[in-house]
């Protein structure tokens, strides 16, 4: 039980790290981008691009990982790490326009797509007989972000916008050293998500389709907040410093959420609280550009509570719930790709709306394409009935 315990702390510790970098390496990303002379569409889309790419190279990864005669899981993650941290060295010493772009390319790559190889992990080490707590540990991955999200901002007025991949490197090769703690994983076939099949569901599950269309849809309105909340922020006279804080508030909020889920909706029906994380998330698209003060901002960002904070971890019991055994694991795997998807339309559709219309007008464009997408949750989500957490879930979520 002790060397289990000790790999169920290694894996809340990675996944702190890894949160830890998405503020250093994702949530800066237009801030570097705009200071190195590209334009508010530019940016959109080479984190558009970033996004694809990354999309398209998952199940190549998940794959390689699963099969495990040339990788293992472990080894494979530990080659991600080190591999990110070259395009980071490149932003560091050569900032040049075209260099800087396609160094992001890969980097967000490369992070965006060790996040399914980090759950893939705990899933393995579960099924090898490893205690772990994924609430807990995913909530710890938010609460690890808020922390470092904070003083990003203050670091980068103290030491330039330079200090951020200095960071992420360090981050990166922590992770690397921090994986050699993990055992050799088995290959197990539920581990990792294939490619393969996954279309035939929405065929076969015309609500879980517009389901997957409203979660693109409504995913349009989060990303693009995320990607130019910055430009949000200079709108009201506030800049790096109040982003980190913004960001760090917001994954606080995130993290008392994820801990408690199995506390929150106990005995509730998983379509309905699907529906009813779609509507804030409407309402933040409408009244996170409209608030005047930063005071406001952070009133208008209480809607993370019921909405990215709940999401989450409920689409996850919803797919499990309502599609039967042999089309489980697919159904999460749509259930990211469409929110890959609306990733990537939000940073490409918005740096455009911006160029257009200016910031507060984009994203209440976006907020209007969220509107649709609620109303594809409305349609597509399904009763599931109450939600049961067996006696193991509730030991490794107490």
């Amino acid at each position: 039980m002790n060397g289990s315990k000790h790999i169920s702390n290694c894996y809340s510790a990675l996944q702190g790290l890894y949160w830890m970098s998405y503020g250093a390496i994702y949530t800066f990303a237009a801030v570097v981008l705009l200071d190195r002379q590209f334009t508010d569409s530019q940016v959109g889309t080479i984190i558009a691009l970033a996004c694809a790419f990354s999309a398209i190279f998952q199940p190549f990864a998940a794959a390689a990982a699963d099969r495990g005669k040339r990788f293992s899981l472990r080894s494979l993650m530990t080659l991600i790490c080190l591999l990110t941290i070259i395009p980071m060295a490149l932003l560091f010493f050569f900032p040049q326009k075209a260099l800087s772009g396609v160094c992001y390319v890969i980097l967000i790559l490369l992070h965006l797509a060790f996040q399914p190889l980090l759950s893939a992990l705990g899933m393995h080490l579960l099924n090898n007989g490893y205690y772990l707590n994924f609430g807990a540990a995913r909530g710890i991955g938010s609460m690890s972000y808020a922390v470092l999200a904070f003083f990003l901002g203050s670091l980068t007025l103290i030491f330039s916008l330079r200090c951020l991949p200095v960071i992420g490197s360090l981050l990166y090769l922590l992770m690397a050293v921090l994986l050699q703690a993990f055992p050799e994983t088995k290959r197990s076939g539920s581990s990792i998500v294939s490619s393969r099949g996954t279309v035939s569901i929405l065929r076969e599950n015309h609500r879980f389709a517009v389901l997957c269309l409203g979660i693109i849809l409504i995913f349009i309105s989060h990303s693009a907040i995320n990607t130019y909340m910055i430009q949000i922020l200079q709108k009201i006279g506030k800049g790096n410093q109040e982003l980190g804080q913004v960001m760090a508030y917001t994954a606080v909020l995130e993290f008392f959420v994820m801990i408690g889920f199995s506390r929150f909706v106990k005995g509730r029906d998983c379509g309905n609280i699907l529906r009813f994380t779609a509507i804030f998330f409407v309402l933040k698209a409408i009244f996170v550009p409209l608030a005047p003060t930063l005071p406001l901002i952070y009133v208008a960002f209480l809607t993370q509570i019921f909405s990215f904070a709940l999401f989450t971890p409920a689409s996850v019991y919803y797919a499990n719930a309502i599609l039967p055994a042999g089309d489980k694991v697919k159904g999460q795997a749509m259930i990211t790709i469409a929110i890959t998807i609306g990733n990537i339309a939000g940073s490409f559709l918005c740096g455009h709306f911006i160029t257009l219309w200016g910031i507060t007008a984009a994203i209440l464009v976006t907020a209007a394409i969220a509107v649709i997408g609620l109303i594809c949750f409305f349609l597509g989500a399904e009763k599931t009935g109450p939600i049961i957490f067996s006696e193991t879930q509730k030991s490794t979520e107490s």
